[in-house]
């Protein structure tokens, strides 16, 4: 759980704003490697994870090691609803992490207005995001 709190201070940038760009973070190598403009196609995607969450992370601790991590500030922030998990909230930035090998599927860290911080599963599929940020 550390890792996940240091990775979202590494991240830290509280409420979105439009001008935020969209950052690539590979874990193995510890640093941002690539930025886009946060676009209207970046947002639509952000909703459509949004919209497919189907509830908490309940693994203990799960691995941001080998993974590439796409964050993207929310402009405007988005609402999350989602009752069975207790989420009611608005989410200003989220975090995909997208496994580089295994079998664990991605999930997501979430930053709210209020500055707290949701992990959740989801059920969309994340090709069209990885085509964005450029990655095979």
């Amino acid at each position: 759980m550390w890792l996940i709190l240091c990775l979202a201070l590494f991240f830290s940038g509280g409420t979105a704003h439009a001008a935020e760009q969209v950052e690539l973070f590979d874990s193995d190598q510890q640093k941002v490697v690539a930025t886009f403009a946060n676009t209207e196609v970046f947002q639509t995607e952000a909703q459509k994870l949004l919209h497919s969450v189907s509830g908490r992370v309940l693994e203990l601790n799960p691995s941001l090691e080998h993974a590439m991590i796409v964050r993207i500030p929310l402009a405007p922030p988005q609402h999350l609803t989602h009752s069975s998990s207790g989420i009611d909230t608005d989410i200003a930035e989220m975090f995909v992490i997208m496994p580089k090998k295994g079998s664990r599927p991605p999930w997501m860290i979430l930053h709210t207005k209020q500055y707290e911080t949701v992990v959740v599963e989801f059920g969309a599929k994340v090709e069209q995001l990885r085509k964005q940020v450029q990655l095979p």
